[in-house]
């Protein structure tokens, strides 16, 4: 009766191993035929590509809330870039002041 059970146990793993093995054999199918379908460089560029679309969204929705800041910002940047002009008309006008002009 044992020798029975264990050729039953036998049995039904082999059968839950070729069930398995079908399920693989299916997804390596799946997969073969998606990437000659498309890819994996091409899925990769257009992954990116739609990150960057999905950013610059982003981006433009804070920027149309935040107009202020983003103009601040701007000014700040232009600024710093300008340092060395505005700094010399500065010292010009502050040396008119002092010469009584």
């Amino acid at each position: 009766m044992s020798e029975h059970r264990d050729s039953a146990v036998l049995e039904e793993a082999r059968l839950l191993r070729e069930e398995a093995w079908q399920l693989v054999r299916g997804d390596v199918a799946a997969l073969r035929d998606g990437l000659a379908e498309k890819p994996i460089g091409r899925r990769i560029r257009e992954h990116a590509a739609d990150e960057i679309v999905e950013t610059i969204d982003m981006a433009r929705d804070i920027a149309s809330e935040n107009k202020a800041v983003v103009g601040l910002t701007i000014a700040a940047v232009a600024g710093w870039l300008l340092r060395a002009p505005l700094s010399r008309i500065a010292g010009r006008w502050l040396a008119g002041m002092a010469q009584g002009e």
